[in-house]
């Protein structure tokens, strides 16, 4: 089965081909070009790169985010259009899951996605193993992060060998204030898990990650910051 994914979620863009939840072909931006720039032509270079055209695809998915406002509607408007025209199973990721997920799961690791939600929030939601993924124990919520260090130091109380895993764009900005909380409980920072990285992805999908392309919405966890100012005036 050949499924098109992709993700504009944070501050870089990715497109992958998998074929039996392996990449065969996987291209991403550095985050200079805007996505919707950037976006239809790493969909183009990944089906090329695979020696493919549109119509071989068997099923095509997004990350619908949480993330930018912005970049959620950007990935998934042009995906959920590509589904639709073609007539293609259309699947989303949530942002978190993926973020999570980008290695294989591992007993007494707390995978702990945080994505820059401004003024000092996150978004995220707390993983655990089970049979060799990181689900989530917590709801995908918007948090301080003063609120999520609290809720981390609770978990690392009960276990006395768990270790925390951070990932996600706001990692880097954040793991000081865990570190001060945690010490050698949390592992230490990697560029790598800044972004998405599609490579598990495909593991993810399931029947209940399908949806109706013409249907599909962005994940958002709250309203955008225009949205909220809006109804202050109001």
């Amino acid at each position: 089965m050949k499924i098109l994914l992709g993700d504009t979620c944070l501050k870089t863009a990715s497109a992958a081909i998998s074929e039996k939840n392996k990449l065969i072909a996987y291209m991403h931006s550095e985050g200079h070009t805007p996505h919707s720039v950037m976006f239809p032509k790493l969909v183009e270079q990944v089906i090329n790169t695979a020696q493919l055209q549109f119509s071989d695809l068997d099923a095509i998915a997004c990350v619908n985010g949480p993330g930018s406002f912005t970049g959620q509607r950007i990935g998934l408007t042009y995906m959920k259009t590509l589904a639709y025209t073609l007539d293609k199973p259309f699947y989303t990721l949530n942002t978190l899951d993926v973020l999570a997920n980008s290695q294989k799961a591992k007993d007494d690791v707390l995978s702990l996605p945080l994505i820059d939600a401004r003024n000092n929030e996150v978004f995220t939601a707390m993983y655990m193993n089970k049979d060799g993924f990181y689900i989530n124990i917590t709801p995908y919520s918007a948090l301080h992060i003063d609120k999520v260090v609290e809720m981390t130091v609770k978990m690392c109380e009960k276990n006395d060998n768990l270790v925390v895993m951070l990932s996600g764009d706001a990692q880097k900005k954040h793991i000081g204030i865990f570190k001060n909380a945690l010490d050698k409980k949390i592992m230490d920072y990697s560029a790598e898990r800044d972004n998405v990285d599609l490579t598990r992805a495909p593991l993810l999908l399931t029947e209940e990650n399908r949806e109706d392309p013409f249907l599909a919405q962005p994940f958002y966890l709250r309203e955008s910051g225009a949205v909220r100012m809006k109804k202050i005036k109001e």
